[in-house]
């Protein structure tokens, strides 16, 4: 999933008690949908100082306990409850800014993140509230607590020590600025990058340049040029960006290799001197990392990192993705030489180097086994609004409930929403409600937000915007609240076709998106965005798997025009292409993961005197295609490096996948439409959220440890 919402924020996290009406406070937590037309610049501040102060009052709650008062619930719950509201104010401003930024909002974010980076440095009751909790600790009904809650109590007692606790005024002092700082580097890295993303265009007004990309693309390019008002319908020009009309598509499809090299240029520039460089930031961060790992007791900031995972320490990381890579090289290898000898033969001469514009148009042409198939002939299946349908349906079945669309209206500031209609951000958005088919009760809501459009984020992406909290009493607990972000091919005229590769972002995200609706831990901060960093994953990478399955696509997928079901040869091929599909998008995959681990890891040692570009294709040249050129190093462009959620644990969605294909097994052994074992699924993974070790949830729904053999059953080459 790419940009899942770190929920936390050094010793605060979560949403608050403040009573405030959200028509006074927009930026608050409420049960039910937001007002994002009340959600203005000119009011992130004063909802931010707001809930400063309510942060401040938690902590001081704490503060004033004595120790014959403290109890389970005000001392561990409270404390994880700090900044709740806080952490709600943020979560919604940064949606704002991936969905509709203005220079105005991120200003105010700016302000925003100032006042509390100030409010952090203040460390309000911080002595007092650590030694309430470690004197707490200590106390004899903790030792009678059921396990579950055992647990809860190391985890606080983790996150104290995350947060400083321990540390003196001056090396506190020191964290403080160095939080500050990475937050910049992480600020300035996004800004460089969408401001490449958006700069890079390419005009071409001769269509033999074009040659071989499909027509709806051409539609969709020609429409995007005449809307920046270039060419003309009687006098056509076609756009290529990095967004809107990706020249990924024309460098995968384009016969032309001039026109693919011009692209490679172009996808190769964000984030690199041809247009801005990341280098510096990644460097200042590496550094920054190894001194706040130093300050909290850890040898670097990967193990720091890999403390919270399934894994526990960075070195088995590193073993588990050079293990990997070295299980796949001998067909990579194979791989590399079918390749060279495909371009040799269209060529006419003996190869031994790629150019990294050709990399993608010939992958896709060289046939796996002789088999006449191509990926792109299933789109005329694949119409978007019956696949969307399709998928919820599907998941209805498994899930064991019933999602219903709501109707929508994007509001001007101050105008009325008329009643019984949900308030969007904007007019595409969509909006559901989610119930338990059982009981009828009210889970969760969500949004859609699926196509591109100028100023929102690229990629796709699933975001909590509110988690239900754990009532104490046996009152009905409020619903969660998500959005699924994504950029899938939007409506055209051949009507709406989507490639397979769309489906993958959809039920991607819509396992993230189940299992933050559908989580229902007994305890505050035990939401789905809580579990092990290496299970997060999971769940998304297990239900993308369905797009592989003929039965669940015959649930979906009929030809746009004469709603014909699609043919069982081509789900059969599909199957087999999945099984002989190239290894380099996985080995991508795995470049990345092991760089993003030995920066982290070692960074003086191996790349801080050298070009980082130099030293990336150093390390990695074992496992790549021979290039006739150095490429820019992936990190430069790779967001999730500079996220602190992900930053040092890019592995995780290989290790998610392994655990995700393991856990499958048991949906092909009982059948992928199931609702007995879709329940079990939703009853043992999702629902708990992180309330047990995410090696618990695992064995709870296969009653057993992973097995390695079975984790790497259907990757490519096995």
């Amino acid at each position: 999933m790419k940009n899942v919402l770190t929920w936390g924020l050094a010793c605060v996290c979560g949403i608050c008690l403040v009573q405030d009406a959200a028509a006074e406070r927009p930026f608050f937590r409420a049960a039910g949908w937001p007002s994002w037309s009340a959600m203005v610049p000119d009011q992130v501040m004063p909802d931010t100082q707001a809930a400063l102060a309510e942060t401040r009052r938690q902590l001081e709650a704490i503060c004033a306990l004595q120790p014959e008062e403290y109890t389970f619930e005000n001392t561990f719950v409270a404390y994880v409850r700090v900044g709740e509201q806080l952490q709600q104010v943020q979560t919604l401003v940064g949606h704002l800014m991936m969905t509709r930024p203005t220079a105005e909002l991120q200003k105010a974010q700016q302000m925003m993140m100032e006042a509390v980076v100030r409010f952090s440095a203040e460390r309000i009751g911080e002595r007092r509230v650590e030694d309430v909790l470690m004197e707490a600790a200590k106390a004899p009904w903790v030792a009678q607590l059921e396990p579950e809650k055992q647990r809860y109590v190391q985890q606080v007692l983790e996150k104290l020590r995350n947060s400083g606790a321990g540390l003196s005024a001056e090396q506190q002092g020191r964290k403080t600025r160095i939080e500050k700082e990475l937050h910049q580097l992480r600020q300035q890295f996004s800004a460089n990058l969408e401001r490449a993303l958006t700069s890079w265009k390419l005009v071409i007004t001769d269509p033999q340049e074009l040659a071989g990309m499909p027509a709806e693309w051409m539609e969709q390019s020609a429409a995007a040029a005449r809307a920046l008002r270039i060419g003309t319908e009687d006098a056509p020009a076609w756009l290529v960006d990095l967004m809107m009309c990706p020249a990924m598509d024309v460098m995968t499809y384009c016969h032309v290799e001039e026109t693919r090299r011009r692209c490679w240029e172009g996808v190769s520039s964000p984030g690199t001197a041809r247009a801005v460089d990341n280098e510096p930031l990644l460097r200042r961060a590496m550094e920054l990392r190894q001194e706040q790992a130093e300050l909290l007791g850890y040898r670097h900031f990967a193990d720091m990192q890999a403390a919270r995972s399934m894994m526990g320490t960075a070195e088995k990381a590193l073993v588990f993705v050079d293990q990997l890579m070295a299980a796949y090289k001998p067909a990579f290898d194979a791989e590399v030489a079918e390749y060279l000898a495909a371009l040799s033969r269209v060529k006419g001469e003996r190869l031994t180097r790629i150019e990294p514009w050709n990399e993608l148009y010939f992958a896709k042409d060289i046939p796996a086994d002789g088999e006449d198939f191509q990926i792109e002939q299933l789109s005329p299946y694949f119409q978007g609004e019956r696949v969307i349908g399709g998928m919820l349906r599907l998941w209805e079945k498994l899930l064991g409930i019933r999602i219903t669309e709501q109707k929508v209206h994007c509001l001007a500031r101050g105008e009325s929403s008329p009643a019984g209609v949900v308030e969007v951000w904007h007019p595409l958005v969509r909006a559901f409600t989610v119930h338990d088919t059982a009981s009828g009760r009210h889970i969760g809501s969500f949004y859609m937000d699926l196509y591109p459009r100028p100023g929102k984020q690229g990629e796709a992406w699933c975001m909590p915007l509110q988690l239900a909290i754990p009532r104490a009493d046996d009152s009905p607990r409020e619903a969660n609240l998500a959005a699924l972000m994504a950029n899938i091919t939007p409506p055209g005229q051949q009507g709406h076709l989507l490639h397979h590769g769309d489906l993958y972002a959809l039920f991607h995200e819509f396992g993230h998106l189940m299992h933050m609706l559908l989580a229902q831990p007994p305890l505050p901060g035990q939401h789905a965005m809580s579990v092990e960093q290496d299970f997060l994953e999971m769940p998304s990478q297990l239900q993308e798997l369905w797009i592989w399955e003929p039965e669940a696509l015959a649930t979906f997928a009929r030809h746009f025009r004469t709603d014909e079901p699609l043919p069982a040869e081509l789900a059969v091929k599909l199957v087999s292409s999945r099984r002989k599909k190239s290894l380099l998008p996985t080995m991508q995959l795995l470049h990345t993961a092991k760089l993003d681990l030995e920066m982290n890891m070692h960074y003086a040692d191996k790349f801080k005197d050298r070009p980082l570009d130099e030293a990336a294709a150093e390390l990695l040249a074992p496992w790549r295609l021979p290039y006739t050129c150095t490429l820019p190093c992936e990190l430069r462009t790779t967001t999730h490096t500079m996220t602190p959620g992900y930053a040092g644990c890019f592995y995780t969605y290989l290790w998610s996948e392994l655990l995700a294909r393991d856990a499958f097994s048991r949906f092909r052994k009982e059948g992928i439409l199931n609702p007995a074992t879709g329940a079990d699924y939703r009853k043992h993974i999702l629902e708990p959220g992180g309330s047990k070790p995410a090696r618990q949830l695992f064995r709870d729904f296969m009653g057993r440890d992973p097995d390695p053999a079975t984790m790497q059953q259907g990757l490519p080459g096995q």
